[in-house]
C-alpha cells in the first residue's frame, strides 16, 4: 500500500502537540535535506521515541519519503485489544495492517524464539483451518493456561482471549507445525526485508532500531543483522542516539543526535558511544558507588568530578554542563519527591523504590541509568 501523505502529516502534527506536554525534546544533528537512499538507526528505550523521531524527520524534510518497521505482532488480528483490554469486546476482530500501511510502517518479525500464543494461532489457522489447540501444543503447555479442549478460533472469545496472550516457545510446538513455523519463519523475514530494500531503493529514509526490544537494563541490546547489511551497500547509514534524563523535574526529558555512522566500530558500539550524558546517568553512578548517607555537596561535587574525568569523545548534555549543581540539586529533589530517596538528619540515602511509571519494563531505574553510562562510556574508550 502506497502511504498516505496527507493522513501521516495531520497524525504527526496533532500527535506530536500532545506529546510536547508530556515529553521534552531536544536533538542535535539532523539529516540532510538533500539526501536519496537513507537509513537511520537508533537504540529504544521508550515507546513513544519512534514516533517522535520519526514525526520529526518527516516535518523538517515533508517531501522526503520515510518509511519505518514494526513488529508483526502488530499486524495480527486483536493487536489493540491485548493492548488495550478495556476495548477488547470490541477490537478482538480487528487488523491494522491496512492503516500501519498508510502510514509507511512495513512489518519485520523480531520475535525469533517465542510468540504469543494467538499470533501462532492466527498463523496456523490460516494454513490448516480451525485446528484442535492439543493438536499443536502439549498438555503442560495448555493446562496451565485453561485452555485445554479448545479450538484455534476460541482464542478468539471474549472468555479466553487475555489467557490466548500468553508466550510460547516455537520449541513448544507438536511435529510438523514446529517445521512449519520456522521455516515460514524464515520465509517471511526474507520476504520483509525484501520490502524493505524496495522501498529505500526509490530513495527513501528508513528508520529502524535493531536492538527489537526496549532495553530493561540500560544495555542495548545486541543489534540484529539482515535489514541494516541488507540496506548498506547502497543506503547512507547514519545513526539516531537517544538518552533520558528521567530525574530532572518536569516533563519527561528525551535528548538525541543524529550523525552520520562513519564506520570506525560495529553500529552497535559506535550508537552507544553517541548517547547523550545526562544528570541522571550520572547522579545514579554517584548513588550506587558512593557511600550512604550523603550530603547535597556529596553528591554536587561527585558529579563534577565525573564531569572533568569523562573522555573527549563523549558529548554531554550542555545544560548540565552549563550548570551541574542546579541540575543535581533538581535530580536529587525529584528523586525525594518519588521516593526513591529518602532523607533524615544524617542525610540522603537511596530506598528500595526505584521505579519510574514511565519506564514500566524497567524494575530499577538507578541501576539503568549507571548502567548506561558505563556502557556509553565504554564504547567512547573503545573508539578512542
Amino acid at each position: 500500500m502506497k502511504p498516505n501523505w496527507t493522513m501521516t502529516a495531520i497524525s504527526y502534527v496533532v500527535r506530536q502537540a500532545y506529546l510536547s506536554f508530556t515529553i521534552r525534546v531536544r536533538q542535535w544533528g539532523d539529516l540532510p535535506a538533500e539526501r536519496g537512499a537513507t537509513v537511520l538507526i537508533t537504540n529504544h528505550q521508550h515507546i513513544d521515541e519512534g514516533e517522535i523521531v520519526t514525526a520529526r524527520t518527516f516535518l523538517r524534510h515533508p517531501r522526503k519519503p520515510l518509511v519505518m518497521c514494526n513488529s508483526r505482532r502488530t499486524f495480527e488480528t486483536g493487536f489493540i485489544a491485548a493492548k488495550l483490554p478495556w476495548t477488547a469486546w470490541f477490537t478482538r476482530g480487528v487488523n491494522l495492517s491496512g492503516l500501519w500501511g498508510a502510514f509507511g510502517i512495513l512489518p519485520i518479525e523480531n520475535h525469533l524464539f517465542s510468540r504469543p500464543l494467538i499470533s501462532l494461532a492466527e498463523e496456523l489457522r490460516a494454513t490448516h483451518g480451525d485446528l484442535p489447540l492439543d493438536a499443536i501444543l502439549p498438555a503442560e503447555t495448555l493446562e496451565p493456561l485453561g485452555l485445554e479442549s479448545r479450538v484455534l478460533s476460541d482464542l478468539w472469545r471474549a472468555v479466553d482471549f487475555a489467557r490466548a496472550q500468553a508466550w510460547v516457545k516455537v520449541a513448544k510446538l507438536k511435529h510438523p507445525y514446529r517445521r512449519e513455523v520456522l521455516e515460514n519463519l524464515r520465509a517471511v523475514t526474507q520476504r520483509d526485508i525484501a520490502a524493505i530494500v524496495e522501498r529505500v531503493r526509490t530513495g527513501a529514509t528508513f528508520y529502524i532500531t535493531p536492538e527489537g526490544d526496549f532495553s530493561n537494563d540500560g544495555r542495548m541490546h545486541p543489534m540484529r543483522g539482515g535489514v541494516v547489511e541488507a540496506l548498506a551497500p547502497f543506503a547512507d547509514l547514519w545513526l539516531c542516539a537517544i538518552a533520558y534524563d528521567p530525574f530532572r523535574s518536569g516533563r519527561l526529558s528525551m535528548l538525541y543526535r543524529v550523525l552520520r555512522y562513519t564506520g570506525g566500530a560495529d553500529v552497535g558500539t559506535s550508537l552507544a558511544a553517541a548517547r547523550p550524558i545526562t544528570t541522571s546517568a550520572n547522579l545514579a553512578a554517584f548513588l550506587l558507588e558512593g557511600s550512604q548517607p550523603f550530603a547535597v555537596p556529596d553528591a554536587v561535587r561527585a558529579v563534577r568530578e565525573r564531569l572533568d574525568s569523562l573522555p573527549r569523545n563523549v558529548f554531554v548534555d550542555p545544560e548540565l554542563r552549563r550548570a551541574p549543581d542546579a541540575a543535581v540539586v533538581n535530580a536529587l529533589a525529584t528523586l525525594r519527591k518519588r521516593g526513591t530517596l529518602a532523607q533524615d538528619d544524617e542525610g540522603y540515602r537511596l530506598t528500595a523504590y526505584r521505579a519510574d511509571a514511565r519506564f514500566p519494563n524497567v524494575a530499577d531505574t538507578i541501576a539503568f541509568q549507571r548502567n548506561m553510562l558505563d556502557e556509553t562510556l565504554a564504547s567512547a574508550r573503545r573508539l578512542g
